[in-house]
């Protein structure tokens, strides 16, 4: 899973596509060095369309089994949800990553792009690829994860 070469592991993030796997295809055609590509929810896809990304059910998804997913990278554990059926504090999502042994954890739902490390716990939020709620508009994010210690974060503006 992780790039042999520099022991990095580049993960994608998007949420909120709201049916445009257009923008998602673009995506990962922007990063074939991917190592993984995460979806946090309303997709309003079926998820083999969604393919390569693995996602989880938002509220606009009815063909979306998983309400969440642990993803253990080998380095670090991502704890992946849509974040409908909770109150987005970050408090509360760095308490349920660390009862769930994740170093970080991925959310969408809000719309509006955020990153933040609470208690030692990153916590993202690649904002929305459609309907943005935020003055950058189109947005997902690039994570390079080497370790715990060592994870890198970026917004992407489309």
């Amino acid at each position: 899973m992780e790039n042999e070469e520099c022991g990095i592991m580049k993960v994608i993030v998007a949420s909120d596509n709201h049916h445009d796997l257009k923008l998602l295809k673009q995506i990962v055609d922007l990063h074939p060095d991917a190592d993984l590509f995460l979806h946090a929810g309303d997709s309003c896809c079926d998820e083999k369309e969604l393919e390569p990304f693995l996602s989880v059910r938002g509220n606009q998804d009815f063909l979306v089994k998983n309400d969440y997913r642990i993803i253990d990278t080998g380095n670090v554990k991502i704890y992946l949800l849509h974040g409908h059926r909770i109150f987005l504090w970050l408090n509360r999502l760095a308490t349920l990553a660390k009862s769930n042994d994740c170093q970080v954890i991925i959310h969408g739902h809000t719309h509006v792009p955020n990153y933040q490390i609470v208690n030692g716990i990153h916590i993202l939020c690649p904002g929305s690829l459609a309907y943005p709620r935020s003055k950058r508009g189109t947005t997902y994010a690039v994570m390079n994860i080497t370790n715990e210690k060592n994870i890198k974060v970026e917004i992407v503006d489309i």
